[in-house]
Protein backbone atom coordinates (compact mmCIF):
# COMPACT_ATOMS: atom_id res chain seq x y z
CA UNK A 1 0.00 0.00 0.00
CA UNK A 2 1.39 3.41 -0.94
CA UNK A 3 1.97 5.85 1.89
CA UNK A 4 -0.04 9.06 1.67
CA UNK A 5 1.93 12.11 0.62
CA UNK A 6 2.97 14.25 3.58
CA UNK A 7 4.76 17.55 3.11
CA UNK A 8 6.16 20.09 5.51
CA UNK A 9 8.19 23.17 4.61
CA UNK A 10 9.89 25.35 7.21
CA UNK A 11 11.17 28.79 6.29
CA UNK A 12 13.36 31.11 8.36
CA UNK A 13 13.50 34.69 7.10
CA UNK A 14 12.22 33.50 3.71
CA UNK A 15 14.79 30.72 3.28
CA UNK A 16 13.55 27.13 3.30
CA UNK A 17 15.38 24.90 5.75
CA UNK A 18 16.43 21.45 4.56
CA UNK A 19 14.87 18.74 6.72
CA UNK A 20 16.08 15.17 7.14
CA UNK A 21 13.28 12.61 6.64
CA UNK A 22 13.07 11.82 10.38
CA UNK A 23 12.83 15.50 11.33
CA UNK A 24 10.27 16.13 8.60
CA UNK A 25 8.05 13.28 9.87
CA UNK A 26 8.51 14.41 13.48
CA UNK A 27 7.39 17.99 12.78
CA UNK A 28 4.56 16.88 10.48
CA UNK A 29 3.13 14.30 12.88
CA UNK A 30 3.48 16.56 15.94
CA UNK A 31 1.81 19.59 14.32
CA UNK A 32 -0.92 17.41 12.79
CA UNK A 33 -1.70 15.83 16.18
CA UNK A 34 -1.87 19.21 17.94
CA UNK A 35 -4.02 20.97 15.34
CA UNK A 36 -6.42 18.04 14.82
CA UNK A 37 -7.93 18.84 18.21
CA UNK A 38 -8.62 22.50 17.43
CA UNK A 39 -12.18 23.47 16.59
CA UNK A 40 -12.33 24.30 12.88
CA UNK A 41 -9.13 22.43 12.01
CA UNK A 42 -10.51 18.90 11.98
CA UNK A 43 -10.75 18.69 8.18
CA UNK A 44 -8.07 21.22 7.19
CA UNK A 45 -5.78 20.21 4.33
CA UNK A 46 -3.32 23.07 4.86
CA UNK A 47 -2.10 24.43 8.20
CA UNK A 48 0.03 27.58 8.32
CA UNK A 49 1.87 28.53 11.50
CA UNK A 50 3.92 31.69 11.74
CA UNK A 51 6.34 32.34 14.60
CA UNK A 52 7.68 35.85 15.11
CA UNK A 53 10.43 36.29 17.67
CA UNK A 54 10.52 39.60 19.52
CA UNK A 55 13.58 41.68 18.75
CA UNK A 56 15.85 42.73 21.57
CA UNK A 57 15.11 46.26 22.69
CA UNK A 58 17.98 48.67 23.15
Amino acid sequence: MAEERKEIHIYCDGEELPLAPFVSRLFYDTITAMTANLKGAETATTVTISLIKPTASL
